[in-house]
């Protein structure tokens, strides 16, 4: 077995060698193929939103911080000579990053310089969104991923051989399928803790959709026809965040979770074109929609021969 999931754990026969071969199973590795394609659209990203403008609202700021980055001075948040310098920064690790320039200080100057980009945004808008977190969370493990497996890779571009070398570890895919699945299923629990169960009454999508939407779209007039189908939509919606997380344990689990979550990504993208949430699409269509097997992601599986070795 080479799945990319937990339904291929090991199963030794007692505890110790059960921890050295879950140790080893993690480890295992595949050739770097689908991870390369995820961080080259990731820097892309970064260089995306180092190349949009930022709007400084006018008026007293708010007593509670909006990001990680609120404690810096209100002159800092609020110079657009900073601004222009964490753009470069951004813009330029980037490139880096994508060149193996300075690997992997071009990394993390991205992972960061991605976070205080957005972070600086956030302390000057009067409204915002959770629309690049995911963004920026894959970038920090793919981050580590280079931290750590960089000897390997270099080892591979001296031999002309990267794109055959098994360099791509099972906890860095696997930890990427977590946080994409906690992130939605955070995301819906949290709409029930705030709304409750009714939250998704069909309703509350429709002014949404009046209010912000483009009401124009197909989509769009599909929500606005009826107010029990459009319940339905709503509350399917929340049932798929809601159960997102068990993306990491199967995969035909987590191609169904996949078509779920791309099919509400279209929706909303569709009818609230302005929301941002075209990264988020990408990396989740990426991750959890049969790309990983088009690709031909496999991990070598060594734990099998560690079990072997105590029967």
């Amino acid at each position: 077995m080479n799945t990319s999931d937990l339904t291929d754990l090991p199963t030794p026969l007692d505890a110790g060698t059960q921890r050295r071969a879950m140790a080893d199973w993690l480890l295992d590795t595949a050739t770097p193929k689908f991870a390369l394609l995820v961080t080259w659209l990731l820097c892309i990203f970064a260089i995306l939103l180092a190349c949009s403008p930022i709007e400084f609202s006018t008026g007293v700021p708010a007593d509670a911080g909006a990001s990680l980055f609120s404690w810096l001075p209100e002159s800092i948040l609020r110079s657009g000579l900073f601004f222009t310098g964490v753009r470069v920064v951004l813009a330029v690790s980037a490139v880096c990053w994508i060149l193996r320039v300075a690997v992997p200080v071009s990394c993390w100057a991205t992972t960061f310089g991605f976070m205080l980009m957005w972070s600086l945004r956030m302390e000057n808008l009067t409204n915002g969104a959770h629309i690049f977190n995911v963004t920026n969370m894959l970038m920090f493990i793919h981050a580590l991923w280079y931290q750590f497996y960089w000897r390997q890779m270099r080892s591979g571009i001296d031999a002309g051989s990267l794109m055959n070398t098994a360099c791509y570890p099972r906890w860095a895919f696997l930890l990427s399928l977590f946080y994409l699945g906690w992130f939605h299923t955070l995301a819906g629990i949290t709409k029930i803790v705030n709304s409750g169960f009714g939250w998704g009454n069909g309703v509350s999508l429709q002014l949404w959709t009046e209010l912000f939407g483009n009401t124009g779209t197909p989509f769009a007039q599909t929500i606005l026809f009826d107010t029990r189908l459009t319940a339905v939509m709503q509350t399917g919606a929340l049932m798929i965040e809601c159960f997102s997380i068990l993306c990491v344990f199967n995969r035909s689990v987590r191609y169904a979770v996949g078509v779920g979550l791309t099919g509400f990504y279209i929706g909303v993208l569709t009818t609230f074109v302005t929301f941002g949430f075209h990264f988020n699409a990408v990396l989740v269509a990426i991750f959890l929609l049969p790309v990983d097997w088009l690709i031909g992601l496999k991990f070598c599986n060594k734990h099998q021969s560690a079990i072997d070795g105590v029967q």
